[in-house]
Parts: structure tokens; sequence; C-alpha cells
């Protein structure tokens, strides 16, 4: 292997690895990273990243080649920064994962219903009214199910390509989550509906069943 192939951590800083670890010592996953470079306590859940971009990052880390997975800690400062979003961020990064693997996997019919039904989430959850506010207030209930939902289906379907297509793609996934809600864009996130989906994701009267569900 070349020299200009090789990806290692910066001096103090933990090598990347799959799954969790006990003690940066032994090695860290992409947010266990992130908790270091932040300062924080030791965790894989530390509290300066949002938790669904937290998510994402995490099943990222552990469906990356090894080569590949060393690559993540560039995402890290910008995840380190990329605190806590509302229901609308949430949907935002989901949709945008699902988005990304839908362009890098192809259209298979579980990943049109996902984006379909991100789209429905987003628009659902940016609206105005009554049923917008409920949705809002249900977005623990989302990020815990649906949602997160949505984004193992994502990863499966992207650690499923083959190695020269994977890694590119993976990283392509998380770049557009941390994209959707990145601090100079949080202000004004907005998703595009897809040309295809579009003419399925107008929210109709039978979907305010379901606010905390399939949406």
């Amino acid at each position: 292997m070349k020299s200009t192939d090789r990806h290692e951590a910066p001096v103090g800083l933990p090598v990347l690895q799959a799954g969790a670890h006990l003690m940066a010592e032994d090695g860290a996953c992409l947010m266990e990273y992130v908790s270091v470079l932040a300062g924080t306590t030791f965790s894989d859940h530390p509290r300066c990243t949002d938790p669904t971009l937290a998510t994402v990052a995490r099943l990222v880390n552990d469906s990356c080649t090894d080569a590949g997975r060393q690559q993540l800690t560039r995402f890290a400062p910008e995840l380190a920064r990329t605190g806590p979003v509302d229901a609308r961020g949430t949907a935002a990064i989901v949709h945008s994962t699902v988005r990304a693997t839908h362009r890098a996997a192809g259209d298979t019919a579980r990943l049109r219903r996902d984006l379909r039904r991100a789209q429905r989430r987003y628009d659902r959850v940016t609206g105005a009214g009554f049923v917008s506010a409920l949705a809002r207030k249900l977005d623990l209930l989302y990020r815990q199910g649906a949602g997160r939902r949505r984004l193992e289906d994502s990863v499966a379907a992207l650690r499923a390509l083959a190695e020269p297509q994977r890694d590119p793609a993976l990283h392509a996934a998380l770049a557009a989550a941390i994209t959707a809600v990145s601090p100079e864009r949080r202000t004004s996130v907005h998703v595009m509906a897809d040309p295809e989906v579009e003419s399925d994701v107008v929210p109709r009267g039978r979907d305010v069943l379901a606010l905390g569900g399939p949406g």
C-alpha cells in the first residue's frame, strides 16, 4: 500500500474501528472520536451532536470497510458542532440520507417507499396548522421509530454495494445528512421533492392518523 493511501488518526486521537468501546485507547467509532475531539466524556452519544445525525454516523462507521472508515475523521469537526435540531431537522436528516441512498443504490421498491414516506414526513412537520404542530411534538417517537428504520434501511442498502462503490456511497450519505442541518443552513433547511415521487408525497386526509407512525 502506498503511503498516500493510508489514513491514520492524528497523534493523540483514537483510530476508528467498528462498534462501541470502553476507552479511547481501545479505538473508537466515529462518534466516540467526535467526543474526544470535542473534549467531552468518551461516548458514542456525545451531546454536542444531534441524536439522529449521530445515528447516521454510527451506522455508516460500522458499515464502511476498514480503509474507508479511517476517512470518516474528516466529518468529525462538523459533527462536533452540529447540536440538537428540532423536528424539521430530524426529518431533513432522514430525507437527505434516504435520498442519497436512493441515488447510489438504485430505485428499489423499498427505497422508493422510504423516500416517499421521508418526504411526506418532512412536508408534514414543516407545514402549518394543528396537524403539523402535533407532528412536531411527536419528533422523539419518529426519531426512535420510523425515522430510525429509514436510516437503517438506507445504510443496509449501501452496505450491500460492491466494495469499490460502498465507501464513497456511505460517505456521501453521511455528508448529505450533515449538510441538511449544518449550522449555516439550519435556519433555512429545505428539502426538494424528487420528481419521481413528488406526486406521491402530498399528504392526504388519512395520513393524519399516522403522525407518529410510518410517516
